[in-house]
């Protein structure tokens, strides 16, 4: 009786959220997409998941990519979710009675395996910690000093990491910190690259990976009792590349484990580099001596870069990729396009490809289809505006925006807020905080909670994609 009610109750809700998108949507939109759909509500464990299930891939697809947003702040609001816990969306095809049936996993379970703890235990089985001991891995380094385009915004970065390969290097310690799409992984990448070539004739022992990595791989070693393992695997490298410091935010345990590792390090004259959002000042949830040991080293920002720079950077690439590139368009799209060099890398490749499906050469209209499609135009944007654009894009009012309200889509919104600030104008942390009555260190939080989402490529982190591009393709208008 029990279980029929509370079976009872989610159908009803997922009725409620359906009910909802249907009000947003057009009619023809959701009729074709949306009604078939069907969905189930697993509440037992937070945060809550809502599985939605299509007739086919094709459906699948389509609503993974353009309605999952909705279909989480649609969720968040029928059950009123609160304290900055937004539901887990996933959207999968309807399985056949007679294919193998896979078992369910709690919301939990997703969550720790989306989230720092191993996702083993959601099958019940320990597997050995993947550490090697005797033979360097092989890393798939993308990005080398050779094909990085050098300007004022990035040249003392670029020397910095130079300076890291040096035998009588002046630093230990290299901390690189900017806006995502700038470069910091190009050159943390181009270092490993250079001593990979160099280990092939050395011992040289190396490790890159994220603080997300770093952080799952301490919880297993804790979890199965292979903290030996793990610190003589990481404690033994000579050279350490982390990216992504800023996600350790909140995870003390982790903290003082990496804090020890780097001072092992450094006593036995092994080289740690670093990568960041944010300078070590401004990172949130650190522990203070981590941060001070931030500072031990050499602190280098990548800036935005200029308009000749991201001209070099555009006329660069085209050849490398043998790419018929004419100067007067290659002058508009980095006119155009200021605030991310892999948004400027997306926009010639779109380009490309545009060019060889239509078989005709690249011309400026071309390009400027490509720019609307993929970055939209590049406004002036401050304060006012961008709370306009994502209050339009959340269903708010400008009230709730800048409330102390701690509700799921409230806090959501404000982070896409913070994020968008950041990005497109030149406000400081301290002024954006100052424009919602929030301490710098909660805007630094926000932006990297969106972050890490993104960086997954989880369902939440595609949904918070989605919104932030649709916001931006909306500053084209304003």
């Amino acid at each position: 009786m029990e279980k029929r009610f509370r079976t009872s109750l989610m159908d009803n809700t997922w009725t409620q959220i359906l009910s909802r998108m249907r009000e947003k949507l057009p009619e023809a939109d959701y009729s074709v997409w949306l009604q078939s759909l069907k969905g189930t509500i697993n509440t037992t464990e937070n945060p809550v998941l809502l599985s939605i299930t299509a007739r086919n891939q094709f459906v699948a697809n389509y609503v993974r990519t353009n309605y999952t947003q909705m279909f989480c702040l649609a969720c968040a609001q029928v059950m009123e979710l609160s304290d900055d816990k937004l539901p887990i969306v996933m959207v999968d095809i309807e399985k056949n009675h007679d294919e193998k049936q896979i078992r369910n996993i709690s919301a939990k379970e997703l969550a720790k395996s989306l989230a720092t703890a191993p996702a083993l235990l959601a099958t019940g089985r320990q597997l050995p910690l993947p550490i090697p001991h005797n033979k360097l891995p092989e890393f798939n380094f993308t990005h080398s000093f050779d094909d990085f385009v050098v300007g004022p915004s990035n040249r003392l970065a670029f020397a910095a990491a130079e300076t890291m390969l040096q035998e009588q290097a002046p630093t230990n310690m290299l901390f690189l910190s900017s806006q995502s799409g700038l470069g910091k992984t190009h050159l943390i990448q181009s270092v490993g690259k250079a001593v990979s070539m160099r280990s092939q004739q050395s011992n040289l022992r190396m490790a890159y990976l994220s603080a997300e990595q770093f952080t799952s791989q301490f919880v297993k070693a804790s979890q199965f009792k292979q903290m030996t393992e793990f610190k003589e695997h990481f404690r033994t490298l000579d050279l350490l590349l982390l990216e992504d410091v800023h996600f350790l935010h909140g995870k003390e345990k982790t903290q003082e484990e990496l804090l020890a590792t780097i001072k092992t390090l450094h006593a036995k004259g092994g080289r740690v580099i670093l990568t960041s959002s944010f300078a070590p000042k401004d990172i949130a949830g650190i522990d203070s001596h981590l941060i001070s040991h931030f500072h031990t080293g050499f602190i280098a920002s990548i800036e935005k870069p200029d308009m000749e720079t991201r001209l070099h950077i555009l006329m660069d690439k085209a050849r490398k990729q043998f790419i018929d590139l004419p100067e007067n368009i290659a002058e508009l799209m980095a006119n155009r396009i200021s605030s991310d060099v892999r948004i400027l890398n997306s926009c010639l490749q779109n380009l490309l490809l545009r060019s060889q499906l239509l078989n005709t050469p690249i011309t400026e209209d071309m390009a400027l289809e490509v720019i609307s499609h993929v970055a939209g135009q590049n406004p002036q944007l401050d304060l006012k505006s961008i709370i306009t654009l994502v209050c339009k894009s959340f269903s708010l009012t400008e009230r709730q925006l800048q409330s102390s309200s701690r509700r799921a889509e409230l806090v959501l919104a404000r982070n896409t807020a913070f994020y968008l600030l950041r990005k497109h104008t030149d406000m400081t942390l301290e002024q954006i905080g100052c424009g919602f009555n929030r301490r710098h260190s909660t805007v630094t939080k926000g932006i990297s909670t969106l972050e890490k989402e993104m960086s997954r490529q989880s369902s939440v982190g595609r949904q918070i994609e989605h919104a932030i591009t649709q916001i931006e393709r909306q500053c084209a208008r304003v």
